[in-house]
């Protein structure tokens, strides 16, 4: 399970080889749906065994450059629970659940993301170092909170530990 790398090969033809649909032995691979999201790249697989049914899985590989070689990967699949939330939701009604831990993880990762927050709200935490925070910038999905006289930027997997939102107090 460790990393595959192909001298010279790019990004868009590591991910051209990732997505191609194969046979080997009478199985049949074939990619339903693909996205890269960063350097993640994220696949529905339908896998056909002859005399037997059709099942699908969420493929998840991450992709590096090693500098002067060339790119490569590292492939994980759902029932691996990956600590890599960033799958598409669409992808989790197309395939049977795996992993139902996992599953939770990005819909609460896609949650946090699309969060609406404004300065001046308070953000209560669980299970963090830090009980809150009172948001003082927020440019785009950027967000700097501040507690106790030291700033935190917030990500989306802090935003997921959200357990409570008090909206700032209008004055």
């Amino acid at each position: 399970m460790g990393w595959l790398f192909t001298q010279h090969q790019t990004r868009k033809e590591l991910i051209r080889s990732r997505i191609r649909d194969q046979d080997c032995d009478g199985v049949t691979y074939r990619c339903l749906r693909h996205t890269a999201v960063g350097n993640v790249l994220w696949t529905v697989w339908e896998v056909t065994r002859p005399g037997d049914e059709t099942r699908r899985y969420i493929g998840c590989d991450l992709m590096a450059c090693d500098r002067g070689y060339g790119w490569g990967y590292k492939d994980l699949s759902e029932s691996m629970g990956p600590c890599y939330y960033s799958c598409p939701l669409a992808y989790l009604d197309l395939v049977p659940p795996a992993n139902p831990e996992w599953r939770e993880q990005v819909r609460a990762w896609h949650a946090a993301r699309n969060r609406r927050v404004a300065v001046g709200d308070v953000l209560v935490f669980e299970g963090l170092s830090i009980p809150e925070v009172r948001v003082v910038e927020k440019h785009g999905r950027r967000v700097i909170g501040e507690y106790a006289g030291c700033r935190y930027r917030l990500p989306p997997r802090v935003l997921a530990r959200v357990v409570e939102q008090r909206p700032a107090i209008a004055g």
